[in-house]
């Protein structure tokens, strides 16, 4: 089941957030609520994690159960294994200490990575069927950033022995490694402004990049692999909104075997942050939704079928991620 939260226009320590649990078809099969004060932040395996304001961490489950987890302070950034066992969060302090935790079931809190630096800190960046990866943000990064990418370097953790081995990208931002062949997504930095593109790297360093239509890729955003690595979505924007126009999204798919690239069947929608990887199901689709106030029409949540059937999960909201039962 898509798990959609419907945090409140003013976030949700204005008010509860109803969290409801779809099918691909489009039927709702459960409605929860969360109360105020607490951020929906990810779903995996049988849990919808919720971050309090008071530093707990904790899952809801289909049944409406509570289950307390431990606690993670402010964190940076927060992400989750697919399978929904085990989580990474990142803490950092005035002092410029940074740091990256993992936890799980039968797994207590341990750090995996620390980071004393004024111009950088660690973060939690992402948790996909590729690995779990840390990315060195730089301090005091602003302005009109629609996509939680990774701004520098980027380290994977091993899932077993929780090493961490830092990644070699290059001047190319990490978006995803393939799980299948460990071939790595990222976005070239620098160059022409009015020209942007996505690199395809192989574990041997081969690299293949495809170029993104301008305007609608003004702002790159995520990219993430298909469970088995023959498709990658992309996602990206105009950059209108720093204008204050509504802002227009746009999502393609790669088909990395020969880089082809295709508009995919809905305009003005993009992936979400918070679904990461799990935006493709196992069955090809793929999860997208179109944020409040975008161009293109009212917000929602949309499957896009392999063959380009796009059916609508309901209303206004975000997809954080897939639970099972």
């Amino acid at each position: 089941m898509i798990v959609v939260a419907e945090e409140p226009a003013a976030g949700y320590l204005t008010g509860p957030t109803p969290v409801r649990l779809m099918r691909s078809d489009g039927k709702e099969v459960d409605k929860l609520t969360v109360k105020q004060g607490s951020r929906v932040a990810r779903a995996a395996g049988k849990r919808i994690f919720v971050l309090g304001s008071d530093g707990s961490l904790k899952a809801v489950h289909r049944d409406g159960s509570v289950e307390t987890l431990g606690t993670v302070g402010t964190p940076t950034g927060f992400v989750v294994s697919p399978d929904g066992t085990r989580w990474m969060w990142s803490t950092n302090d005035v002092n410029g200490s940074s740091q990256v935790h993992v936890a799980g079931d039968g797994l207590a809190p341990r750090v995996v990575g620390q980071l004393q630096s004024q111009d950088r800190s660690l973060r939690a960046d992402t948790w996909t069927a590729g690995g779990a990866f840390i990315s060195h943000q730089p301090n005091g990064l602003g302005g009109y950033i629609l996509f939680d990418g990774a701004f520098g370097p980027v380290d994977r953790v091993d899932p077993t022995s929780y090493t961490v081995t830092p990644l070699q990208t290059g001047n190319c931002f990490f978006s995803d490694m393939a799980a299948a062949d460990q071939s790595i997504a990222c976005f070239p930095g620098g160059g022409d402004q009015n020209s942007r593109a996505i690199s395809l790297v192989k574990k041997d360093g081969t690299t293949k990049t495809i170029q993104l239509a301008m305007p609608r890729f003004a702002q790159d955003g995520a990219a993430f692999f298909s469970r088995d690595g023959a498709q990658l979505s992309v996602g990206g924007a105009a950059n209108v909104g720093s204008g204050g126009q509504p802002e227009q999204y746009g999502t393609d798919v790669i088909t990395t075997k020969d880089g082809s690239i295709k508009r995919l069947a809905i305009d003005g929608v993009r992936p979400s942050d918070e679904m990461q990887g799990q935006s493709w199901l196992d069955d090809g689709s793929l999860v997208v939704f179109r944020p409040d106030g975008a161009a293109g029409g009212p917000p929602g949540v949309f499957v896009v079928g392999p063959s380009g059937k796009v059916t609508q999960l309901g209303g206004r909201g975000t997809p954080i991620g897939v639970i099972s039962g």
